[in-house]
């Protein structure tokens, strides 16, 4: 079987496999593990072993219990609180630029914004936030261990893969790390309004500021924008299909069949006139727009409604996010490429 369609493959069915453990075991925020397993599967290699995956568990709760430290500071010292969230972020995007340590970046900035939070409104819930991350990893890694065998990489050795570039000329990670904190602290101050309903929101947010800038702003508005309204779209197809029949076993095999498609995108270089990262965008929005619609569902609430305010939430934060990007280039705050994918 070609490389390209063993990736893509492997991508979809650990991203299902993720979503039927996860949604079968009765997580309270199930699609944190296929989404999750799509962050740590995208880039091609081989999962990680159990030692380590022990050691990240270990790590991750560790570093997530700093969000519970934080709350109670953001809710009484503001600006204590919002500094120490910030340098958080700094350090989390600096971490993102790497590229064997980007999953470990997202997930620290998702942990440290929405627990500490949550945590302004109950310990205990952001005590659940952390204990459903770590879950929704090792559901992620357990996925990964269970498909890689069927769809391996290659006999080449994992450091063999490309390595990250360097950064552009004149450009430090630094700056790159600080354009991030400035595109995700305003969504950070919008998620302390209401940490429970804007969730959604600060997750777009953090996928969107730490993933790479392109240097030209109409390349940008069609990164962004147009990832945003084809994710959201893809959603509403879900949703639908569901609707049809809300089983859990088609609701696996509907994302797997979408799986198939984005891996095609995002591995087969002839395939579109995008970027990796324009697919990238758009599955990671179409995860965090149907898991909360299923869960809105499942609890009796009106799913449309919602999804709809979130859909105008996620547009307007890739519209500031490009605002943002286009100011602070012109600015001279250019951030380097991420590398692209091996196809």
């Amino acid at each position: 079987m070609p490389i390209e369609s063993r990736r893509t493959f492997r991508l979809a069915l650990t991203v299902t496999v993720a979503l039927v453990l996860a949604y079968g075991s009765g997580m309270s925020v199930p699609y944190f593990a296929p989404l999750l397993a799509f962050i740590l599967t995208v880039k091609p290699a081989p999962p990680m072993p159990v030692g380590k995956l022990l050691i990240l568990a270990v790590a991750l709760a560790v570093i997530l219990g700093i969000g519970l430290w934080v709350a109670p500071l953001v809710e009484q010292y503001a600006p204590v609180g919002l500094s120490l969230v910030a340098l958080g972020l700094f350090v989390s995007s600096r971490l993102s630029l790497g590229g064997d340590k980007a999953a470990v970046g997202t997930l620290l900035a998702m942990g440290l914004t929405l627990i500490s939070a949550l945590g302004v409104v109950s310990l205990a819930l952001a005590q659940t936030l952390v204990m459903m991350l770590v879950a929704a990893v090792v559901i992620a890694v357990v996925s990964q261990w269970i498909v890689y065998p069927f769809f391996p990489e290659s006999d080449l050795n994992p450091e063999v893969l490309p390595a990250a570039q360097d950064s552009a000329e004149g450009v430090s990670e630094d700056t790159s790390a600080l354009r991030a904190v400035v595109v995700i602290m305003p969504a950070y101050l919008f998620l302390l309004i209401n940490p429970t309903g804007h969730t959604p929101v600060m997750m777009k947010s953090i996928m969107l500021a730490q993933s790479p800038s392109v240097i030209e702003a109409r390349q940008a508005a069609m990164e962004l924008l147009g990832a945003t309204v084809l994710g959201g779209f893809l959603a509403v197809l879900l949703w639908f299909g569901l609707k049809l029949s809300p089983r859990l076993d088609i609701f696996a095999l509907l994302i797997l069949w979408v799986m198939i498609g984005l891996g095609r995108k995002l591995y087969v270089s002839n395939s579109t006139r995008f970027s990796q990262q324009f697919w990238i965008d758009v599955s990671v929005t179409m995860f965090i727009l149907i898991g909360p619609a299923v869960a809105d569902s499942a609890a009796g609430k009106d799913p449309y409604q919602a999804f709809l305010f979130r859909f105008g939430m996620f547009f307007l934060v890739a519209v500031y996010t490009w605002g943002s990007m286009v100011l602070l280039n012109r600015l001279g705050w250019l951030s380097k490429p991420h590398e692209e994918l091996p196809v």
